[in-house]
Formats: C-alpha cells, structure tokens, sequence
C-alpha cells in the first residue's frame, strides 16, 4: 500500500508541476512573433501532455481507486474530504486526460494561423483550470475539511 500512496503522491506533482510549466510555456510563447518559435511551444506541450499529465492524470486515478479498495472504503461513509478527493479529483483527472487530448485533436485540424493561435488559447485555458482543480483538490485534503 505505501508503494501505491508514493505513486500516488508522486503523480499528483508531476500532473501539477507539468500544468505549472505549460502555464509558464504558453506565457512566453505569446512573445513569439516567429511562427517556428510558436510551433516548438506548440510540439513541447504536446509533449508534456501526451507524456506527462495524461500518464500522471491516469495513474493518480488507478492509484486512488486502489488505496479505496485496499482500505475497504468503497461504498462506505467517508470523511468530507476523502470524499472530495475521490469525486472532484477523480473528474478532474478524467477530464484532464480526456479533454486535453481532445484539444490537442482541434489544434491539429486547424487550418489557418488565426484558428491555430484561437486553439492554442482555449488548450491553455483549459491546462490553467485543470492545475487549479488539482490545487483545490489538494487544499481540501491538505486541510482535511
């Protein structure tokens, strides 16, 4: 159970310090006014994505999932911020895999410059509210309301 709980906690940050990066990445990319600087932003945070937060995303997940079973906690009374953790972080991480993947999808059938930059925007507004429900996520259990 410790190994499952390392994992655990080792996924959550790296799920969040990648969401951190691609935060900072998109930030500086804005500067670019080369097409190719914008591009190799672009490809990292595809990068990081499909190698990075999708992988923690799924192993936070299956790691919780695990440790509920394991504890014998499934379908029992749980404190509020088990519960929490659970449910809010359990849809976050389902929708951090499935929805950033499907961005990625929208970024790559882009056909012009201005529909790319527009893509590009919303892929990066939704990396912002995935790092903040996992932060809220680990307020609530950090605090143990």
């Amino acid at each position: 159970m410790r190994w499952m709980l390392f994992v655990h906690v080792a996924s959550v940050a790296f799920w969040l310090g990648g969401t951190a990066a691609l935060y900072v990445l998109y930030r500086k990319s804005m500067r670019f006014s080369v097409p190719e600087g914008a591009q190799v932003a672009y490809d990292t945070a595809r990068s990081v994505i499909r190698g990075i937060l999708n992988p923690s995303a799924l192993l936070v997940l299956l790691t919780g999932i695990g440790m509920i079973m394991q504890l014998g906690l499934m379908g029992k009374t749980k404190p509020f911020w088990l519960t929490f953790m659970e449910q809010f972080g359990g849809l976050v991480a389902l929708i951090s895999a499935g929805a950033l993947t499907w961005q990625l999808r929208r970024f790559d059938q882009a056909s012009t410059a201005e529909e790319r930059a527009r893509r590009w925007r919303v892929l990066n507004q939704m990396i912002l509210g995935i790092g903040a429900g996992v932060t809220v996520t680990i307020f609530v259990v950090a605090l143990r309301f």
